[in-house]
């Protein structure tokens, strides 16, 4: 009889059926095969953060006692081929749901094709967006001096860069952008908060914090 450690994730505190849905199907994959079940740890967390603390404490269960590490498909657990290996290094026993056949040799075929879709993604929302912002002109403070804008400007590219909270709002807004071909900072502001996304601060998104992210 085979040991299991359940792993469930999403991204954002707003997508509980999504944890549901993972926990059904893991119960009903445990039930199939009559293995036991010794936990699932539950995380909202970005997939881009491979330090997830739900997910260190899945590894260290399996690592420890030797349980195998089980979820419903790979991009729950990474999309990156350089992770998915080092688990494997470490001496994880991985089994995916979706990918039964998953193994030591399918596990960088598998990985490598992950990780091409979120570069495709991005790439491609990267581009939509430069696209169509050659034909939507984003205005600047007039009141500022340029110097102001200037470090203004670079503080916002660094918290782009750094804080998590900011990196899931500026992804929703990008798919904003693609699906509907439009900019609505206060449209925009609206859905993230109705969606359960905060600020760098904790904070709910006005209409300038939203145009501050997209400029």
């Amino acid at each position: 009889m085979e040991k299991y450690v359940g792993y469930v994730r999403t991204s954002t505190g707003r997508q509980v059926l999504g944890l549901d849905e993972q926990k059904s199907r893991i119960d009903q994959f445990i039930q199939a095969s009559h293995d036991e079940l010794i936990d699932i740890i539950t995380e909202q967390e970005s997939g881009k953060n491979n330090k997830r603390i739900g997910l260190d404490a899945a590894i260290n269960l399996c690592t420890k006692n030797g349980y195998t590490l089980l979820f419903t498909k790979l991009d729950r657990l990474s999309r990156e081929v350089e992770f998915l290996f080092t688990l494997r290094n470490k001496g994880v026993k991985l089994r995916c749901i979706e990918l039964p056949e998953l193994n030591t040799l399918t596990l960088g075929i598998f990985g490598t094709v992950a990780q091409y879709e979120r570069e495709l993604i991005s790439s491609r929302t990267k581009r939509s967006l430069a696209e169509l912002k050659k034909i939507k002109k984003l205005g600047t403070p007039k009141n500022l001096t340029a110097a102001a804008r200037k470090k203004g400007v670079e503080a916002v590219i660094q918290n782009k860069a750094e804080n998590e909270n900011w990196k899931r709002a500026i992804t929703y807004i990008e798919h904003f952008q693609m699906k509907h071909g439009y900019i609505n900072y206060t449209e925009i502001s609206k859905e993230l908060n109705d969606k359960g996304y905060k600020t760098r601060n904790g904070c709910e998104f006005s209409a300038g914090t939203v145009r501050r992210l997209v400029c």
